[in-house]
């Protein structure tokens, strides 16, 4: 019985990284010559595993409402749910609500950049999967250099071109999820944004940031080359510095 239960949460694991873009490094699963499934043998047990393969349950529902949006086969009157609001938006004074994702955000972030298209996203199915994840752990937040009613997430994960990626939350809004209407912090877009050096270094000066993840930021300047850490000097890394101004 426990074998049997070992064996789901590797199984669920698995499911999730083959269904986002995840580099071989970072995975925890791997198929044998056979197609067996197994861990990495990294140190994790799957009893400390299984807290992950329930989350990344819920990261595989959200994959599963992209895929039926994306085959217009998702009520057109809905959002999608990326996740309930991460611990870390709570700690900043959120309060729990789903975090919607409309349709409309969906498709834009999967237009293809193109001259007549500069400013679209044009990310991979598999990278918008991986939103909820990336969410849940971002490495800095910071109030919005042009919205009062926007904070902004500072996620681990680059576009193509190596540029840093960046989501809009927008706190206490309205949206329709299952059917029906329901309060929520609406995620506005997840883009790339790029001269992410010199974006970030202006946050620092307009004394915009709320929450900076040491681990994460020079996690960030690995995976795109970036010098990040500089910019954080001074800050008090892993702790809330102020009350998001989207809050009031």
């Amino acid at each position: 019985m426990k074998q049997e239960k070992d064996s789901e949460i590797i199984a669920t694991i698995c499911e999730y990284e083959n269904s986002v873009a995840i580099s071989d490094g970072e995975r925890l699963t791997f198929r044998d010559s056979s197609g067996i499934i197994h861990l990495k043998g990294r140190g994790e047990s799957t009893g400390t595993l299984k807290s992950y393969a329930d989350r990344c349950n819920e990261y595989l529902r959200f994959g599963d409402e992209v895929d039926l949006a994306v085959c217009g086969a998702y009520s057109p009157y809905d959002a999608l749910k990326v996740c309930d609001t991460p611990e870390i938006f709570l700690k900043t004074g959120f309060e729990q609500r789903p975090m919607l994702y409309t349709q409309k955000h969906l498709f834009q972030a999967l237009t293809p950049k193109s001259d007549y298209n500069p400013h679209r996203h044009g990310f991979s199915i598999a990278q918008v999967k991986r939103f909820p994840e990336l969410l849940a752990s971002p490495v800095a937040l910071a109030n919005s250099p042009n919205r009062d009613d926007v904070v902004l997430a500072i996620l681990l994960a680059t576009d193509d071109y190596g540029a840093p990626l960046i989501a809009g939350i927008k706190p206490d809004g309205m949206g329709n999820y299952g059917e029906c209407e329901v309060e929520t912090n609406m995620v506005l877009s997840v883009y790339s944004r790029q001269n992410f050096i010199r974006y970030f270094a202006l946050l620092r000066d307009m004394d915009a940031f709320v929450f900076v993840s040491g681990r994460k930021i020079e996690a960030l300047e690995d995976l795109s080359g970036l010098p990040l850490a500089g910019n954080c000097s001074g800050l008090d890394i892993d702790r809330i510095l102020q009350r998001p101004k989207c809050l009031g």
